[in-house]
């Protein structure tokens, strides 16, 4: 991880092979991003973004909820790490690349990022606090995608 090829924007890397879901409009982490851009509001920033929250910085405080939906589309893994001041970050890695739809909100203030610092979280973790579900579940819906269903969760339909 942290090299070179690492995703952090509008840069597409051709190279992954993607897992990508079948229903999902998005054939491509660019794609993703571009629509990510005008879904992230304050509604579905973490409870303690909120208030700080503006659209010049659309991606502040959406880090967990983002890394779900790439995880859910593009498979991969999601990474947790300790930035400064106490908080804590969570990104993707894709076949050892990072992959970090969130990362603006730390390049717009040249706040520096560590990925070696990062560690693998439990997608199954990942989604367990209800806040952070209802979070992801209204981001899902801005972004046309059905929520996954949490390990032992039922859908609907069963």
């Amino acid at each position: 991880m942290n090299n070179k090829e690492d995703y952090v924007g509008e840069k597409e890397l051709g190279h992954l092979k993607l897992a990508k879901r079948s229903d999902s409009p998005y054939p491509t982490l660019n794609a993703l991003y571009k629509k990510l851009r005008s879904a992230w509001c304050r509604e579905t920033a973490y409870p303690s973004c909120q208030q700080e929250w503006v659209p010049k910085d659309p991606s502040y405080g959406q880090c967990a909820i983002t890394s779900m939906i790439v995880h859910d589309l593009f498979g991969g893994k999601i990474y947790k790490m300790y930035v400064n001041g106490g908080g804590t970050h969570y990104f993707n890695v894709i076949e050892d690349t990072v992959v970090d739809l969130g990362y603006e909100q730390f390049a717009l203030y040249h706040i520096p990022v560590d990925y070696s610092e990062g560690f693998e979280a439990d997608p199954k973790y990942c989604g367990t606090n209800p806040d952070t579900r209802k979070r992801y579940e209204l981001l899902c819906s801005r972004l046309g995608l059905k929520p996954v269903p949490l390990a032992g969760q039922r859908t609907k339909k069963e």
